[in-house]
């Protein structure tokens, strides 16, 4: 695991203070992990757990400064509830992390008869369940996963991320089995970011590579329309990193665009771009990033 991300800018003595931050609970989530890497560039932290994503997001910035979220897998994909809350709520992306997604096997018999397993984790290790025998019982969390294994009596096993099977649970717990990384995806990685209500955005520093996020909102639909955005992002020599398409809600046909390009914001070749797809559309811009990829042509 990794940050790939500097908060550049929030305000030099933040990184002496108390950060509130929110994040997607129960605790032993990735998302919690997330939290603990993005927080070990400050020197004190706390942070609060939620039982959905919109109601992590909605507590920025009354409840919290800062929501750590996932944004998109490898294997799954884009995450819709974050990417439609760019749409209907304030918010500027300021850091992203990359997270390895990981599970393991533990059991209290060599042939359980019964899988615990949190619907996400069922669908991160479908193989090996489809190669084994036994009832997959589904949880609504990885940790309830692990507690309803150590309280069984009969036969049973329990998929749980990696990073909950710690050398004093092994301790504690004499399994019968322990099979690390029963993941469909050798190198499964969700993408996560940090969120806070829109501030002043800090300028470009030559020695980083940006990727920037937008949302064109369509409210000025016509055929042809998509292709035009395409072009002006072409015609200015600006990369596109994504394009998702997200259902406005309104009707059958209207998508918003959430789009994730190379380069700061500040960079003339993006503005350029941009200032065309505005001249058709309405575009939230969610803000510039420093991320990992270092091939960036537009810096």
């Amino acid at each position: 695991m990794y940050f790939v991300g500097i908060i550049s800018n929030l305000h030099h003595a933040l990184m002496t203070q108390r950060i509130p931050i929110a994040t997607l609970g129960p605790a032993g989530t990735f998302s919690e992990l997330a939290v603990w890497e993005f927080a070990k560039q400050y020197e004190h932290m706390h942070y609060a757990l939620y039982p959905s994503l919109q109601r992590t997001l909605a507590s920025v910035p009354s409840r919290h400064d800062i929501a750590v979220v996932p944004l998109e897998n490898i294997v799954e994909g884009i995450v819709s509830p974050v990417v439609d809350s760019f749409v209907r709520q304030p918010l500027q992306i300021i850091a992203e992390l990359a997270i390895p997604v990981r599970f393991s096997l533990v059991a209290n018999h060599q042939e359980p008869q019964r899988v615990f397993a949190q619907f996400v984790a069922q669908g991160q290790c479908s193989d090996w369940l489809a190669q084994h025998e036994g009832d997959v019982v589904t949880t609504a969390s990885n940790t309830e996963s692990l507690e309803l294994l150590l309280n069984c009596q009969t036969p049973a096993a329990a998929i749980v991320p990696e990073h909950l099977i710690t050398e004093a649970l092994l301790a504690k717990h004499e399994f019968a089995q322990v099979v690390h990384d029963v993941t469909d995806y050798a190198h499964n990685v969700t993408r996560f970011v940090a969120v806070q209500h829109p501030q002043p955005l800090a300028a470009a520093q030559p020695d980083k590579h940006y990727k920037s996020s937008i949302v064109i909102v369509d409210d000025q639909d016509h055929p042809g329309l998509l292709l035009e955005h395409l072009q002006a992002f072409a015609v200015h020599q600006v990369n596109l990193l994504a394009l998702v398409s997200r259902p406005t809600g309104q009707k059958f046909g209207q998508y918003h665009f959430f789009i994730e390009l190379e380069g700061h914001l500040e960079h003339p070749r993006v503005q350029a771009a941009l200032s065309a797809v505005k001249l058709r559309n309405r575009v939230i811009e969610l803000g510039s990033y420093v991320y990992s990829n270092s091939s960036s042509s537009c810096s």
